[in-house]
Order: C-alpha cells, then structure tokens, then sequence
C-alpha cells in the first residue's frame, strides 16, 4: 500500500483483517472435523456449524451488494459439501472486504448506500454499514467458536489479531496468507 493511504480508514482495515483472519483459523478448524461434525446438530441459534458459517457469508454478500450499490439477490442455499469448499467461497468474500476497505476514504465513509431489506430500504452510512458487517461477523464466529468445543476439535483463538504486540500469535496465519506485520499495521 502507498503512503497515500486515508487514515480515516485505517479501522476498517483493520477489522476486514481481522475478520479474515479469525475466518482462515475457523476454517483450518473445520477442515480437521471428523466426518459429518460439521453438519451436526448443534446447540445455537443456528442448528449446525455449517449453517451459522453459511449464514455469516450470505450476511456478507447482502451488504457487499449494498456497498457496490446493487440490489441484493436472494442468498443462497448453502449446498457447500465440505468446509474446504466453504473456505474458498468464504475467502472471496473477505479478499474483497479488505481491497474494499484498504481503498477507502473518509469522503467514502460519510457517503449513504440503500440496503434493501424485505419489507423497507434503509439509507446508511458506509462506515456504519461495515461496522455491522464486522459486529456481526465477530457475534457468529463466537457462536462457531463455541459450537467447535462439542467436536474433536479445540477452538482457535479469534480475536487477537489487530494488537501490534501479539505478532507471535499469528506467525502461521500470516504466512498463510501471504501477508507481513507492516501489512497489519497500515
């Protein structure tokens, strides 16, 4: 990123980070659940990982249409067969959360977008847009979080991530994805 990057952005950045992050260390979890866990009943408000997963990601696409300025298309029927499957629609979503948000302004922050709801259209800002977006996907990676401790599996820790002084905390995640501690920073 150049040195003309808006500041004003900087905690959008940081949270669309964040969020894929957290998003890479559930779906590393996932993909080691034994056979079928992942579709288990479990207790939440949703009855499954798999269906809290699915329906965090079909969240994200309705407010990524409101952001580019289209009209949601019904969301979809989350026919994903495995986690690893999943992981890679998942990955889209985020990989253009963060180019969103890394190219962000404050003018583009204060500007209102229509989400369009069932039954009404709400104008909002796009900076509170995201901050839904990012609560919302916090609220139900700590639901999948909680599920995983019901499973073969010991669930990640998913929250550290934009903390300068816990780099050691995310070393494999970063080589993961290909990212350094400066790109965290920025």
């Amino acid at each position: 990123m150049s040195a003309s990057v808006d500041p004003a952005g900087r905690p959008y950045r940081q949270l669309a980070r964040n969020a894929r992050l957290a998003n890479v260390r559930l779906d590393r979890a996932c993909a080691a659940l034994y056979a079928g866990e992942w579709e288990a009943p479990r207790t939440s408000f949703f009855p499954s990982i798999k269906e809290t997963m699915i329906h965090l990601l079909n969240a994200d696409r309705f407010y990524i249409d409101a952001l580019r300025g289209e009209r949601p298309g019904p969301p979809d029927a989350g026919n994903r067969a495995s986690a690893a499957e999943f992981a890679h629609e998942r990955a889209q979503v985020d990989d253009w959360l963060i180019a969103f948000c890394e190219s962000l302004t404050a003018q583009d922050l204060s500007c209102r977008i229509q989400i369009h709801w069932p039954t009404k259209v709400i104008n909002e800002t796009v900076a509170d847009t995201l901050l839904h977006i990012f609560l919302h996907g916090q609220h139900h990676r700590g639901q999948i979080h909680s599920m995983l401790s019901g499973t073969n599996v010991p669930p990640p820790q998913i929250d550290e991530f934009i903390l300068s002084g816990n780099d050691d905390a995310r070393v494999d995640d970063l080589k993961t994805l290909g990212w350094t501690e400066d790109r965290l920073a920025q």
